[in-house]
């Protein structure tokens, strides 16, 4: 295990399960491709990581916290798609703190994973960042370190 202190964040396709009910799983699922494509881009593009998918929202990480900031707001006004009914956007929260590296899970199946409060807490922010018109919302140590 491995301490480090990170900005670390979840980027969630807004309103997906309405999707696959209105488009159906087949069409759902190439948009949600789209979103995870232009995701991805701003997340590497600024120098961060993708760390895995878990469902419908990425988690990502950045060693420097002003460059997650600027890829949040980036994805976040970067997708946008309407799908019949739908305003579909990603919502993004983002934390900074101190988290471990690690092995987790049965001894026949260890995953490579980030534990720790940062990563629940940027997971509860994002009702906070999907109720928002920016689509974004940071803690408080996210948002001093962009001052």
């Amino acid at each position: 295990m491995k301490m480090r202190k990170i900005a670390i964040g979840f980027a969630d396709l807004a309103n997906y399960g309405k999707l696959i009910e209105t488009v159906g799983t087949k069409k759902a699922i190439e948009y949600l491709q789209e979103a995870f494509k232009a995701t991805g881009d701003a997340i590497l593009k600024h120098g961060g990581k993708i760390h895995k998918y878990v469902g419908d929202a990425v988690l990502f990480y950045f060693d420097e916290p002003r460059a997650a900031a600027t890829a949040a707001r980036e994805i976040a006004a970067g997708f946008r798609r309407n799908a019949g009914d739908l305003s579909l956007r990603c919502a993004v929260a983002v934390a900074y703190g101190e988290v471990a590296f690690c092995r987790i899970g049965h001894p026949s199946l260890l995953s490579d994973d980030i534990m720790g409060e940062p990563v629940n807490r940027a997971a509860r922010l994002l009702k906070e960042a999907a109720a928002s018109s920016s689509g974004i919302a940071f803690c408080e140590e996210m948002k001093r370190c962009q001052m």
